[in-house]
């Protein structure tokens, strides 16, 4: 597997299309690809395959503060992606998974990091855990890791302002994340019933923009991108008269 170290959108689509990672089955395979990446110039992290679906991709969030201590933590699993290999979660859930725990907690103290991160596992045929990236950084999990009751971003407010932490508490597995408009196309290509998957993603927790109790940013984001393919769409004006002038040739 090839992914790119830091995701460029105007240089990585180009190789590997709408998917976040690069296949590579043979050595002449590589060969044939090669010249591009080298002509995009991207830095690349290199990973063995694990075999299986996105399904199998599980990972650990957790906040540790500066004294070493785990204030904050739950697990997921993707449900589904687009591209369906390789591709961007559009369909998430959080779950309840011991050993993703259990690994990740040892990871985060042989690293002796502090602060938020996002493990990245994923579970072989065999049932094994390998280990694909650690991500420090805040994500879209932690939307829906709130709406399952472990708010990460809140106690890491918390202990930059001072205030008291929120009350601690464990997520509940199966609350839902997705992001529709990605995740029809997902659906239907893993053969679910568009009524089946209707039905899943209104009664989804969590949703990539919507808010039933804030609709603004959607409308916002909805406009901004309709005005900005019209204004694509105009004509070129054309150069002013004196400007055409003043660039043509002198008798």
């Amino acid at each position: 597997m090839l992914k790119p170290r830091v995701r460029r959108e105007d240089q990585w689509p180009s190789i590997a299309g709408d998917a976040k990672a690069l296949r590579i089955e043979t050595a002449s395979a590589l060969r044939e690809v090669w010249p591009r990446l080298a002509a995009a110039r991207v830095a690349l992290l290199v990973q063995r395959l694990i075999p299986g679906p996105e399904t199998q991709v599980e990972s650990y969030h957790v906040y540790v503060d500066q004294r070493g201590d785990t204030v904050a933590e739950f697990t997921g699993r993707k449900l589904r992606t687009w591209p369906t290999s390789c591709g961007f979660s559009t369909a998430l859930l959080t779950s309840d998974a011991p050993d993703v725990v259990a690994v990740g907690r040892d990871i985060i103290a042989r690293l002796e990091l502090q602060g938020v991160a996002k493990l990245d596992f994923k579970r072989g045929p065999d049932g094994r855990l390998s280990l694909l990236e650690v991500n420090p950084r805040f994500n879209l999990w932690h939307h829906l890791g709130a709406r399952a009751g472990v708010n990460i971003p809140a106690f890491v407010y918390a202990d930059l302002v001072g205030e008291p932490r929120p009350r601690a508490a464990v997520a509940r597995p199966g609350v839902r994340w997705c992001k529709p408009w990605d995740d029809v196309h997902a659906a239907r290509a893993a053969g679910v019933p568009l009524l089946t998957w209707l039905r899943w993603t209104l009664g989804a927790e969590a949703k990539r923009t919507l808010a039933w109790d804030d609709p603004l940013p959607l409308i916002g984001a909805a406009l901004d991108r309709g005005i900005s393919r019209f204004r694509h769409r105009l004509p070129a004006a054309p150069p002013e008269a004196s400007s055409a002038a003043g660039t043509g040739p002198r008798g």
